[in-house]
This record gives C-alpha cells, sequence and structure tokens, in this order.
C-alpha cells in the first residue's frame, strides 16, 4: 500500500525525474519538449505519431530540427523512465522489420507521466509568478465551507467538487503565507540598495499589513463560525456521502480518498484554530513593520556612506600599508575613523536644521557627530576607468530649498494654530484650509487617544510643530463652525494647540503683534 499523502517525499522514485536533471542543456531541453507536445496531445487523441509529435513540439517553441531517429531515441528514453508507453498494433502483418517498427508508430504519456510533467510545469511556473496577495481571500474560504453544507443537505452530487475547492483554498492560504514570509526574510538578509529588489518587497509587505486590518478583522470570525458548523457536521460523514459521487472506479482507492478529503478539512480548521497559522501571521504584523523599518534605516545607511563596508576597510588597508612608518598609519587611522576632533559645537533641535550642510555650523553647545569614512562612491568599474562622480550641487540646492520651504510651512501653520489655552472649536472659525487639515486630522487622532482617567486626547500634528490636547465638552451639545469651505457641524470640544519648538513662541508673538 503506498505512503499516505503527507509522506509523499518517502515515495521519490529518482528514475521517473532523471529526465529534468540532465547535465546536457540539449538533450534535457529536447526530452522536456517531448514530454510537453505529449501532454497538450493527450488531450486530442489516446495515442500520437511521431509526426504528430514533432510538429507539436514546434508549437510548444522547440525550433530546433529532430530526426526520426532522434525522436524515437528519445521516445524510448522516456519510456525507460516510465513516463511514455508506445502503442503497439499486434494486428499488424509480420511481414519484416519494417512491420515491427510500425507497431511502434503511436505514443501516449501513462498516468505517472501525466502527473510529472503536470507538476515540473507548475513548479516552474509558480516560481517565477509575481508575489500576490488576493482580495477577500478569507471571503472566498467561508464561501467554500458554506457551499459543502449547503451541498451536504440539497445536491450531494456537488460534494466531490466542493472538496477540491477546499484544496485550492488550502493552497492559496499556504501561498499567501509563504510569499509573505519570504518577503520579510528578503528583507532581513538581503542587499536593500537593490531598489527592485527592496521595492517588491516593500510593497508586498505594505499590501499585506494594509489588508489585515480590512480583511482579517472583518471575514476571521465569519470563517470561525463556518468552521464550527462543519465540525458540528462532522468532516467524515460529509466526505462519505462525496465519495459515492466521486466516481471512483477502483473500490481499493476509495478509502485513500476518503482518509484524504478528511485531512485537508482538518488541515483548513488548523490554520484557523485559536494558536494556528492564521493566528501567528496576523501576531506577526507588529514584527513585519519593525522589519520594514528597519530594511529602511539598512538602506539609508548605504546609501549615506556611498559603498560596500569591505571597499571601504580595503581602501584603509591599502592607506595604512603606504605609511612610512607608524605615527603617519596612526595618523591615517584617526582620521579615518574620527579620533581627531569630533567633537562640534551644536544644538540638538526638535525641527532639523535644513540651512547648514554641517551641523556644526549652527549651534552654540557640543555635540558628538557621527564620522564615516566617505559619502561618494568611488568604486571604479571591473573594467576600464571609474567613472567620474555626477556634481550634485545642483539637486543639493533644490532639495536645501525644498526642505526650507517645508519648515517655513511648518512655522507658519504653527503660529496659526498655535493657542495661549484651552479654547473651544469655534476659536478656529476662518482658518485656511492648509492649517485646518492639519488641525482637524490632529483632533481626530486626539479624539482615539483619549485617556479615560483624564479626559483628554493628546497627539502631534501632521505638518505643524504643534502638540494637539482636546477634551470633550457636554456630549449632547454640537456647535456649527464656519470655515472657508462650509459650515461643520462637530461636538463640543475644547481644543489646546501647543508649540513643540521654543523658537515658535517668539513667531507666534511677533505674527500676533504685526497683526
Amino acid at each position: 500500500m503506498p505512503n499516505p499523502p503527507r509522506l509523499w517525499w518517502q515515495d521519490i522514485d529518482p528514475v521517473v525525474w532523471r529526465c529534468f536533471g540532465q547535465p546536457e542543456d540539449l538533450a534535457r531541453e529536447r526530452n522536456t519538449a517531448v514530454l510537453a507536445a505529449l501532454e497538450e496531445l493527450a488531450t486530442r487523441a489516446p495515442m500520437s505519431t511521431p509526426a504528430e509529435v514533432s510538429a507539436q513540439m514546434r508549437e510548444v517553441g522547440f525550433r530546433d530540427p529532430v530526426s526520426e531517429a532522434e525522436l524515437r531515441a528519445v521516445l524510448e528514453y522516456l519510456t525507460s523512465a516510465h513516463l511514455v508507453e508506445p502503442f503497439r498494433d499486434y494486428a499488424a502483418l509480420n511481414a519484416g522489420l519494417d512491420a515491427v517498427v510500425r507497431r511502434q508508430e503511436a505514443w501516449a504519456l501513462t498516468k505517472i507521466g501525466r502527473a510529472v510533467v503536470a507538476a515540473v510545469r507548475s513548479a516552474v511556473v509558480d516560481s517565477r509568478r509575481a508575489l500576490q496577495l488576493p482580495s477577500r481571500l478569507l471571503d472566498s474560504v467561508e464561501r467554500t465551507i458554506r457551499d459543502l453544507l449547503d451541498h451536504l443537505s440539497s445536491d450531494a452530487g456537488l460534494l466531490p467538487t466542493d472538496l477540491d475547492d477546499v484544496r485550492t483554498r488550502l493552497e492559496e492560504i499556504q501561498r499567501v503565507t509563504a510569499d509573505f514570509y519570504a518577503a520579510l526574510a528578503q528583507m532581513v538578509q538581503s542587499d536593500v540598495t537593490d531598489n527592485l529588489l527592496f521595492g517588491e518587497n516593500r510593497d508586498r509587505v505594505v499590501e499585506a499589513l494594509r489588508q489585515f486590518p480590512r480583511e482579517y478583522g472583518r471575514a476571521l470570525r465569519r470563517v470561525e463560525s463556518a468552521l464550527n458548523d462543519l465540525e458540528i457536521a462532522g468532516y467524515r460523514p460529509l466526505v462519505e456521502a462525496a465519495a459515492g459521487h466521486a466516481g471512483l472506479l477502483d473500490v481499493r482507492d476509495q478509502q485513500n480518498w476518503i482518509d484524504e478529503r478528511v485531512r485537508r478539512l482538518s488541515d483548513l480548521a488548523a490554520w484557523f484554530a485559536p494558536s494556528g497559522s492564521v493566528q501567528r501571521l496576523i501576531s506577526s504584523a507588529a514584527g513585519a513593520v519593525h522589519t520594514l523599518l528597519v530594511a529602511i534605516d539598512r538602506r539609508y545607511t548605504a546609501l549615506r556612506r556611498g559603498s560596500d563596508l569591505a571597499a571601504d576597510f580595503r581602501e584603509l588597508a591599502y592607506s595604512l600599508y603606504a605609511q612610512p612608518d607608524d605615527d603617519a598609519a596612526r595618523r591615517v587611522y584617526a582620521a579615518a575613523f574620527g579620533q581627531w576632533p569630533a567633537v562640534h559645537a551644536v544644538v540638538g533641535t526638535v525641527e532639523e536644521d535644513v540651512a547648514h550642510s554641517a551641523t556644526a555650523a549652527a549651534g552654540v553647545s557640543r555635540h558628538q557627530v557621527e564620522v564615516v569614512l566617505r559619502e561618494h562612491e568611488r568604486v571604479g568599474r571591473v573594467s576600464g576607468r571609474p567613472r567620474k562622480v555626477p556634481d550634485s550641487a545642483g539637486a543639493r540646492a533644490a532639495a536645501l530649498a525644498k526642505a526650507a520651504a517645508a519648515a517655513a510651512d511648518r512655522r507658519r501653520f504653527a503660529a496659526l494654530l498655535a493657542t495661549g489655552g484651552e479654547v473651544p472649536l469655534s476659536h478656529f472659525a476662518g482658518l485656511e484650509t492648509p492649517a485646518l487639515v492639519i488641525l482637524l486630522g490632529a483632533i481626530e487622532v486626539a479624539r482615539n487617544a483619549t485617556d479615560a482617567t483624564t479626559g483628554y486626547g493628546e497627539a502631534q500634528a501632521e505638518g505643524a510643530n504643534v502638540v494637539v490636547r482636546v477634551r470633550l465638552g457636554r456630549p449632547d451639545v454640537h456647535v456649527p463652525v464656519r470655515f472657508a469651505e462650509g459650515v461643520l457641524v462637530a461636538p463640543e470640544l475644547f481644543v489646546l494647540v501647543t508649540a513643540t519648538d521654543a523658537g515658535d513662541g517668539s513667531a507666534v508673538a511677533v505674527e500676533r503683534g504685526a497683526a
């Protein structure tokens, strides 16, 4: 008796797979082209002649010329691997060697051959597919389970098809989970400076994190409820009811068929158990956020350095070796690792100073700064002269100007929003649209973070250097506030907006004095 499906790895026959592992490229491609041609021909006729096989090989993309003798040698080799079987017409007259050859003019894949070719094709296609995260995956799982329960009482003839859908749902869940964990592993282990690799895995992780609260929070309870109903109905009675409509010609395979379907239903239920894989997948979302942030930090650090660390240390070793004495070598070492005065006058501020390329030019106190070997890449190509480093002065000036404008906008919005104390929402009537958007966004976040003991909620505003504190007034009172876009009817709220930078207080005073 063959091993159960879970132990498939113990039944691998190396003879069956040897045609896919030949070291010679042409022989391997010719063998697989013949198998691909026979797989498509199997849907058209029970047997195929060598001429039909040759024509179908060209259809599947094998353009090299193949003689009849070479094709027959390939077919005989595949026959020895139990993938192909010849059709022998024993009714033909045995008038000589030609008649014997004519008895073997038709060929077809064996049952093993069809399964092996389909498995190899699926493996090749799946290994090259794009990362996927199908939407409403849990909804389809719930629909499959509900169809099983409905057809058990109404139309048992559809149960075998529904059980095949269970296998499809299991494979989809396994593929999605494996893709997600593979993306996390790539972010941890691979070179994050590769834009293609980083972008693909970043989008995969972000999309998965975006769908977790939307998909799993909405459909997980319905799936668990459907699985509970299925467990009450019983896995084995349901599968035994389907076995009578499965078209099993060999009675000996019936028990294996039932055991396999019962195992699939048990595996699907195990995925959604309290400590199952879906719950572990949801709990790993926080770890995925941390992994993504670490990858972004590694990418930023690598781009600042300009080349890999090994190249930097090789250059340093060459410089140390070229020095005439130990004192000169120590000076090179001290310069490279920042052991010469690396303490500069700078003040750490809440807002990043974008007006100075070196922070030492902006502060009044001593601050330790990090020293790197170099910023720009100086590693040449494998052959030829190193490329000239492009002049980035224009791009840097534009970036500094853009950052300075953004910082000025943050200071201006902070001046518009800051209050001397707690004020009602009507205090901000007539506020300009950009500042209003910042304020309402911060109020919404603060409302969601309200502390039940104090009655307050605080949030850092996005786009302005202020902290917004919100307190709810009378819960049954709504106050209309007129803005440029119209009238906003909101609950009675009391808002306190405080600047987060010491410099913003003076800016508020100056602007109000000018007004």
